[in-house]
């Protein structure tokens, strides 16, 4: 299975850009998806989990899942 990355760019609370594109290490890769997401908009982020889910098969789910147990604990990230 080849490796893919996710990429996201975002300006202040602006849209969001994120690329999926195929990893390499020297040279250009085209990119296989791309989406602008409104990070306010939560209608625009469940589009984007959807579309990770079926086009590079991320485990969105079981994210979130851990998100909110780490959130209902305190910070999320510690």
């Amino acid at each position: 299975m080849e490796d893919k990355v996710l990429i996201i760019k975002a300006k202040r609370n602006e849209k969001m850009t994120a690329k999926v594109r195929k990893r390499v290490k020297k040279g250009f890769a085209p990119d296989e998806y791309r989406k602008v997401v409104n990070p306010n908009d939560f209608r625009s982020l469940a589009l984007l989990f959807e579309d990770l889910d079926l086009i590079i098969g991320a485990p969105v789910e079981k994210a979130f899942r851990e998100f909110k147990s780490k959130k209902d604990k305190g910070f999320p990230f510690f």
